[in-house]
């Protein structure tokens, strides 16, 4: 089996799982999100607040707080379908092109952006279930995933740079007799 075989090959196997993973965050982000706000003593589910929450909510908060709750999560499938295009390129045997470089840069630009969406979010979230209460409950949290998530965004941005390097040599390469 070619290099190019083997590439393709495992692309595949790899869009099948990224496209089950982004069908799937949606669905267990919402089942997660409403079980863990509206049902009292909610088994196997909890959910981690960074600012005084009372569970369960009324159907009302948890629907006011679910688009900011789900926010982090669309930056995440975001992400997970620029892997599904860059997978799509390597499927089909573009390796070293723009496209390809685009993608790097994009998933780059999306993990870097992380923490702040994430610092947004919480803010946003707790705004919006302080509604109505005498108390103004506005928190975040910054954890090591989130540092994480940043470096390997950083990592991945400068991996951009040199696939436009390999881009450019290849190019260069298929112009040179």
């Amino acid at each position: 089996m070619s290099v190019q075989n083997a590439i393709q090959t495992l692309s595949q196997r790899l869009l099948i799982l990224l496209w089950i993973i982004l069908l799937f965050t949606p669905i267990s982000i919402t089942f997660i999100w409403f079980y863990g706000t509206l049902v009292e003593s909610a088994s196997g589910v909890s959910l981690e607040f960074s600012f005084d929450v009372s569970l369960p909510l009324t159907i009302g908060k948890s629907l006011m707080g679910y688009p900011f709750a789900l926010l982090p999560s669309l930056v995440y499938m975001a992400i997970i379908w620029q892997l599904i295009r860059l997978f799509r390129l390597y499927q089909l045997g573009d390796v070293f092109t723009q496209a390809n470089v685009s993608c790097f840069r994009r998933i780059a630009n999306l993990m870097i952006a992380t923490p702040v969406i994430s610092v947004l979010s919480d803010m946003l979230l707790g705004a919006v279930l302080s509604i109505g209460q005498e108390n103004f409950n506005i928190g975040f949290t910054i954890d090591d995933s989130d540092l994480t998530i940043l470096l390997i965004g950083l990592t991945v941005r400068a991996i951009s740079h040199v696939m436009t390097l390999a881009k450019d040599i290849k190019e260069e390469n298929e112009l040179t007799v």
